[in-house]
Parts: C-alpha cells; sequence; structure tokens
C-alpha cells in the first residue's frame, strides 16, 4: 500500500473520492502518509454542476500539491475568456440592482485579488485529480454502512457485507455523512439537514442566448443581481462558451418530499415578477425549469473523535450563497495533511492529537463561513437587518465580509494547528 519512504506506522483511509477525498489525498501521498480511498460508486464521478473557488482555497492549492494547482488553473474559465473583457480578470462579480430606480445600474464591482472568478466543471477537475492517486490505492464500490472503534483499530462495515480494520479515518462523504453518523450518533439523528428557507431556479445557457437576453457585458461578467426577497446569479463557465445561470427566492415553507421538483414557467415568472428586466429575460429563455430546495446543516460539536475525523461537507455542508463550500474543504484537506505529515506523528495514536488540533482551529472558521453564507442571502435579497437596501451599508459589509474570507493566512493556520497537535501529543 505504498508505504515507500514512510515513517508513518498507520495508513490513512478515506470514505470517500470526491473532490475533498482526492485533494487530501493527493496531499497525504506527497507527504510520504500511506493512504488507502474506499468509494461507493464503481468508479469516481461527480455529480455536481459548477465549481469556482475564492482567493484562500487558490492560494491553499499549492501548499497541499503544486500539480492541484496547475490542474485547476488550466481548467478554468475566467474573465480574460472574453476577447475585450480583460481588464475584469480580478473581479469576482459585479453587482447589479435588479428593480427599483435603479435597476440595471452597477452597485459595485467586488473584487477576488488576485484571481478573480474563476469556474469550472466538477466532474473536470475530478478528472484530472484522479490522475494524481495511484489506482491500487483505491475500492470502488464500497458504500460504507458504519464504523467503530475497536481493539484492531477502526472496524468500517460496507454495504456489501466486508468488514475493514483501519488506523485512521477521514470522512470525505458529503452531506449525508456515514462517518459523521457513526462518529457522533446522537448528534446527527437530531441534527438532520434543514430547508434554510430558500429555494432556486438554476440552468445552463449558451453564450449566444445569454448575450441576446441581457447584452454582451451582464453576459460575460459574473454578475449578482440584488432584488427584494430574490436574487440571480450568473457567471461564464467551459471557456466563455455557456453560462451558468440561478434564481433564488427566500419562501419559509418547502412543502414538498424531495429536494429538487420539476417547475412550471408560471411560477418562475411569480417569483421573478419584481427582479427587473435582465432576469425576467433569462427566465424566458430557461429551459425545463426545476426548483431545487436549498438545505443546510445544523452546526456540530466536533469535527473528530479519537482517530476519527470528518472535512468538507461532511463537516459543514454550506448554502451556496457565497461560493466557498468547496473551498473550506480544500483549506480543511491542507490542515490535516500538514498534521498527519509532521515527522512527530508515526503512530495511529498520534492522529488523535492530530485531529483534536484540526477540530480546534478548522470548526470555528468552516462554521462562520456557513453562518455568513446563510447571511449573505438576506444581504443579497436586500433584507439583512441593519443593511437592507443601503448603498453605502451592502458596499462596506460585502467587502468586509469578503476580506475575512479570503485573506486568511493559510500557512498561519497549519502552524497554529501544529502548536496545538503538539501540546495535545506532550499533555
Amino acid at each position: 500500500m505504498g508505504r515507500v519512504e514512510s515513517n508513518k506506522d498507520f495508513t490513512v483511509t478515506i470514505v470517500g473520492g470526491g473532490i475533498g477525498g482526492l485533494v487530501l489525498a493527493a496531499g497525504l501521498l506527497r507527504r510520504k502518509v500511506p493512504v488507502r480511498i474506499y468509494e461507493a460508486a464503481h468508479a469516481f464521478a461527480e455529480i455536481g454542476l459548477g465549481l469556482s473557488i475564492g482567493p484562500a482555497a487558490h492560494r491553499t492549492m499549492p501548499l497541499i500539491d503544486p500539480q492541484i494547482r496547475e490542474i485547476y488553473d488550466s481548467l478554468v474559465t475566467t474573465h480574460a475568456d472574453s476577447p475585450g473583457y480583460e481588464s475584469f480578470r480580478q473581479t469576482w462579480f459585479e453587482i447589479v440592482w435588479a428593480s427599483g430606480a435603479r435597476e440595471g445600474e452597477t452597485l459595485m464591482n467586488l473584487k477576488a485579488l488576485p484571481s478573480g472568478q474563476t469556474t469550472l466543471r466538477r466532474a473536470d477537475f475530478l478528472d484530472a485529480l484522479v490522475n494524481l492517486i495511484p489506482p491500487e490505492i483505491v475500492q470502488f464500490g464500497k458504500r460504507l454502512e458504519s464504523l467503530e472503534e475497536t481493539a484492531e483499530g477502526v472496524s468500517l462495515r460496507f454495504d456489501d457485507g466486508t468488514i475493514a480494520i483501519a488506523d485512521v479515518v477521514v470522512g470525505c462523504d458529503g452531506i449525508k455523512s456515514k462517518v459523521k453518523e457513526s462518529m457522533l450518533p446522537e448528534e446527527s439523528k437530531e441534527k438532520q439537514p434543514q430547508y434554510s428557507g430558500m429555494y432556486g431556479y438554476r440552468a445552463v445557457l449558451d453564450m449566444d442566448e445569454m448575450v441576446e437576453a441581457v447584452g454582451e457585458q451582464r453576459a460575460r461578467v459574473s454578475t449578482m443581481y440584488v432584488g427584494n426577497g430574490a436574487y440571480g446569479i450568473s457567471y461564464p463557465i467551459m471557456r466563455a462558451k455557456k453560462v451558468n445561470f440561478g434564481l433564488y427566492i427566500l419562501s419559509e415553507k418547502w412543502d414538498c418530499d424531495t429536494w429538487v421538483r420539476p417547475a412550471k414557467r408560471d411560477e418562475m415568472r411569480q417569483d421573478a415578477s419584481n427582479m427587473g428586466r435582465y432576469v425576467n429575460a433569462v427566465i424566458e429563455r430557461m429551459p425545463d425549469p426545476s426548483q431545487w430546495a436549498i438545505f443546510e446543516h445544523p452546526h456540530i460539536s466536533t469535527y473528530s473523535r479519537s482517530k476519527v475525523a470528518i472535512l468538507g461537507d461532511a463537516a459543514h455542508a454550506s448554502t451556496p450563497h457565497q461560493g466557498a463550500g468547496a473551498g473550506q474543504a480544500i483549506e480543511d484537506a491542507h490542515v490535516i495533511a500538514e498534521l498527519l505529515g509532521d515527522p512527530r506523528v508515526t503512530k495511529p495514536e498520534d492522529a488523535v492529537a492530530a485531529f483534536k488540533a484540526y477540530d480546534e482551529v478548522r470548526r470555528p472558521r468552516s462554521q462562520r463561513v456557513v453562518t455568513s453564507s446563510k447571511e449573505n442571502a438576506y444581504l443579497l435579497c436586500l433584507c439583512l437587518d441593519g443593511v437592507g437596501d443601503d448603498e453605502e451599508k451592502l458596499k462596506e459589509t460585502w467587502n468586509q465580509r469578503l476580506r475575512w474570507l479570503w485573506d486568511l493566512d493559510i500557512q498561519e493556520q497549519a502552524e497554529e494547528a501544529r502548536k496545538k497537535m503538539i501540546e495535545h501529543m506532550q499533555g
């Protein structure tokens, strides 16, 4: 299992081979930490749509493994993919008034220095990351049912009846994480995903169609349309050949058993009735509308227990209103890779201290990101307490929030976790 040149007397078992799991695996392998991956599907597959990460996660990638950043940068769409729009290279989004007296005017140009808006298809990123992972360390068709710690190690029970014993486990198995359920059985029962008070409509349009609907600049520059009780979002994807569009509506009730349901165009028109000409022009061109309920997870008390930890959506699934979910998983992976790769961590018992330190450093930040994302939805719908539709307060609030999110000293975060880990090891 690739124990070459390793001083580690343990293998890290990663449950879940999505982006978080593969990024962590690449980081551990680069630090000569033996890894095994169990993936429920029969091949690596990513069902999500678009992926965008902010500057902090972008700076984190090369620290995990320079190849991850090279892969990401080679695949992304930026504003510079639209000839004539190179000056928007560092723009994250332009915020535009959707309705009211200033309808169609730009409220502000939000910069994300230095990377700007970067987007790619999750599936393309995953397919490229797979090349960093030796095939012999992966087992497919292994859907976890439960795990428990025994005298021999951590016992993993799969739905095909097999059992595996692991030294150290990291759950990267998403919002419905079985690792989390087994790690925190009582909390997991009480704290099920809950409707966040918002649903959305999503679609991908051809760039030509988008230009026809909203004009060149609005089609080619990532835009957030802010309105009362709703907001729209669009950004170019696939080298600016297509545009991803979403419309999100504040609504207290979701009276459907599933998270997605077909929508009638009349419903969509009704929901967008006060969202101005741009959003309405796009809605008329949206194919087969579906309504998506947006769920979120309540905060949990810890991201680790003994030799088991969770990262990404398994630990802190977030609403999409800040574009920060995937970035948080990447930050998580960096801290875990740095701690488990530390030369002082040599045996499974040392992982207990590493995971405690990971939880202490990452949980406050990632849970604040979840809270901030929910608040950002109210900000975009012009109904955040104390801000409303006040132009100056909106500008100030966005700048403050994004500075906090993006100006993280990644190295300092890992070093803080390392100090805590050493204290736990000595304690």
